[in-house]
């Protein structure tokens, strides 16, 4: 997955953050690792950690047709969402084929989100923040029990 999205950034935004997704520390993780950490999280075997607790401070963490780019920054945490999808799915009438969706977001210690403006938009692409929102809500469960399994 990795890969195509690097190419779609270089085809569709080649003056984006394209080395931030080369130079970052990239984790997959199969569905059964995922049900590892979500069942280690329901019995309590894994805590929720704060943030800052987690060392990696560049990462892509790939799961599903989704992969987020976290960053540190400072106290908070920059992150980028990218789904990939069917760009009939997201209202663009540019290409029919596949494609990402991209949500700008950032976190602090406790994992609150804050959405941010994103100028990853493809021609007509019609922005539904409360969409982005429920996306974001449904992923930061995973990335807050994948950052907990991590940390120190």
């Amino acid at each position: 997955m990795l890969k195509k999205l690097v190419k779609f950034l270089e085809n569709n935004y080649p003056d984006s953050n394209i080395d931030d997704y080369l130079d970052a520390k990239y984790i997959q993780l199969s569905n059964p690792q995922l049900k590892q950490i979500s069942d280690a999280l329901n019995s309590g075997e894994l805590k929720i950690k704060p943030a800052s607790s987690c060392t990696a401070e560049k990462f892509i963490f790939h799961f599903g047709n989704t992969a987020i780019l976290v960053q540190k920054d400072g106290n908070n945490y920059q992150g980028e969402f990218a789904w990939e999808t069917d760009f009939l799915a997201v209202h663009s009438t540019r290409n029919k084929g596949k494609g990402f969706y991209f949500i700008a977001f950032e976190f602090d210690n406790n994992y609150q989100v804050t959405l941010k403006e994103t100028d990853k938009l493809l021609e007509d692409q019609i922005r539904n923040v409360e969409q982005d929102q429920e996306f974001l809500d449904k992923a930061m469960p995973i990335l807050k029990g994948f950052m907990s399994a991590i940390s120190d």
